[in-house]
């Protein structure tokens, strides 16, 4: 009876335990998971081991909490590998096969050496050449069948060999590639957690396990609609949900969460500001540093112009079948003390996958004020751009992401939603619309060349015309510019903006203008640039 008693406290002793995933929280880089387990204790000293747990868990983050009649003890960790048996018996089992195939090939080849012996000596054995006694007639006739028939056995039993070493062979190189390919397997990590507890009596104790696991986190994504001039954007906000963490995650409650947990909480402290004279720097690091601050209208493409978003009303319709627009997932946002939570009400399955194939669930859809505005660019583009400025987002609680945008059902490109920019609205391009016209061209009667003393003055004059072709009033702003003189030597001077304002310091020049329908109007850009005439200039 004792006896029995020591074995079951024994077995007791190294069970092992999976604590069940109550819920888990994923940062934007990171997760906590909280496990829970309720556990059969006997009475005395023993260790209950936890198993299954993230091989990426940072140890120092992890708490136990126990509810019992118990003590805790201690608490140790360590890493395992829980399919190791099942991958040495496999690696085994396969170099195993290996084995029985080699030692077939090897049988094979002996055999194939009996029969070349045994063929040799046939041969020699059918020559009466060299025989010294008579032979009879029919005695020779019987011999020459009798090694006619050995020769042809021999030789077909030679051809069956060759056929079976073949087909050995192919079953080794198969065998050996299933062994190589086992054995470059990487084994699957998990981490055991043992705590030894000392129970004051047999009974139920309950754990909870705490901790902070890497290869997991979630980022933001959005899907911006606009279904006309007139409507508000649609902001669709999406969370891209992913984990490699080695462990399961199935029908788990979610709670997606802003903050970031590697981020130093440690506060900043401030240095001695030193002062004192700048070194000299020469006069070309002087302008080519100059040079560096500034960037000509002409070397900017229309894309960046928008800042980086991507034109496209001509891009294909998005055909899509006309049914009841799917609901966003239940979900309660609230303020957390370091950032805000999504919590989901809905249990997921999230699989093990890489950033790139993470899941996708929408957590929130908002309609968004929206301002529509023309943009023209005549010296790169005789085209309008519709940009859309949505305004009162701040609210919104949206992390910086990549935006996919649509405008009337067509995909017209991405953009990137960044609530960290300073200022208080959000510019989509919504794409080109070809009827709106820009147009520049060269008035060649009032753009001259002429010498003053020792310089020369070059006057140039540009004409732009725009054309609203639509059947409504348009609002739209046309972007030029004139050069900024960073010589001494080289005066710029400004004689005509047609109403425009001119940034002194870019040189850009913006005209805001409302378009009737059908209205078409000019706008005259004029400056002179004096400089040596002894010196090359391109002016444009």
């Amino acid at each position: 009876m004792l006896v029995c008693l020591m074995m079951t406290g024994l077995a007791m002793a190294v069970e092992k335990h999976t604590a069940t995933i109550d819920r888990v929280t994923v940062f934007a880089n990171g997760a906590q998971v909280v496990r829970s387990k309720s556990v059969q204790l006997v009475a005395g000293e023993q260790v209950v081991t936890f198993t299954g747990m993230s091989p990426f868990m940072d140890r120092k983050s992890m708490q136990l909490k126990a509810r019992g009649r118990l003590t805790v003890l201690g608490v140790s960790h360590r890493t395992v590998h829980p399919d190791s048996m099942v991958q040495m018996k496999r690696l085994h089992q396969a170099a195993d096969a290996v084995k029985v195939v080699q030692r077939k090939i090897q049988q094979a080849k002996d055999e194939k050496e009996v029969l070349a012996s045994q063929l040799e000596l046939v041969k020699t054995n059918c020559s009466v050449a060299g025989r010294t006694v008579a032979t009879p007639l029919a005695n020779i006739k019987e011999l020459n069948n009798y090694y006619s028939q050995e020769l042809l056995s021999l030789k077909k039993r030679s051809q069956d060999v060759d056929d079976e070493l073949l087909r050995l062979n192919e079953e080794l190189t198969k065998k050996q590639s299933t062994l190589d390919s086992i054995s470059r397997i990487k084994l699957t990590a998990a981490t055991e957690v043992d705590v030894k507890v000392d129970a004051q009596q047999a009974g139920r104790a309950n754990f909870d396990i705490t901790y902070y696991v890497k290869n997991a986190g979630w980022f933001p994504s959005y899907d911006v609609r606009s279904e006309g001039t007139g409507q508000p954007l649609t902001l669709s906000y999406k969370a891209n949900i992913y984990q490699n963490t080695n462990e399961e995650w199935k029908n788990v409650p979610v709670m997606l969460s802003s903050s970031n947990p590697n981020r130093s909480n440690v506060a900043p402290q401030l240095g001695t500001y030193w002062i004192d004279f700048e070194r000299d720097v020469t006069s070309y690091r002087r302008a080519r540093g100059a040079g560096l601050a500034m960037k000509s209208l002409e070397r900017i493409t229309a894309d960046e112009a928008l800042q980086g978003r991507v034109a496209g009303l001509d891009a294909m319709p998005v055909q899509e079948e006309v049914m009841e627009e799917s609901a966003v997932i239940d979900n309660v946002q609230q303020q957390a003390m370091f950032g805000y939570e999504f919590e989901i009400k809905h249990p997921l399955t999230l699989p093990n996958s890489s950033r790139s194939s993470a899941t996708v669930i929408e957590i929130a859809r908002y309609d968004v004020p929206a301002q529509y505005e023309y943009q023209g660019y005549p010296k790169i583009d005789k085209e309008a751009f519709l940009i859309a400025n949505a305004t009162d987002w701040q609210k919104l609680n949206l992390m910086e992401g990549e935006a996919n945008v649509y405008f009337d059902n067509s995909f017209v490109g991405k953009s990137i939603i960044d609530p960290n920019a300073a200022t208080d609205t959000l510019h989509f391009s919504l794409g080109r619309d070809q009827s709106i016209r820009v147009q520049r061209t060269k008035v060649n009667e009032s753009s001259t060349r002429r010498f003053l003393g020792s310089n020369q003055e070059q006057t140039l004059t540009w004409r732009i015309t725009v054309k609203n072709a639509r059947r409504e009033a348009v609002n739209i702003t046309l972007y030029d510019q004139t050069p900024v003189s960073r010589n001494s030597d080289i005066d710029v001077t400004v004689s005509e903006l047609s109403g425009g304002v001119r940034n002194a310091d870019t040189g850009i020049v913006t005209w805001p203008l409302q378009l009737q329908a059908g209205e078409q109007r000019e706008l005259l850009l004029q400056y002179k640039v004096k400089y040596p005439k002894n010196r090359r200039l391109t002016i444009e």
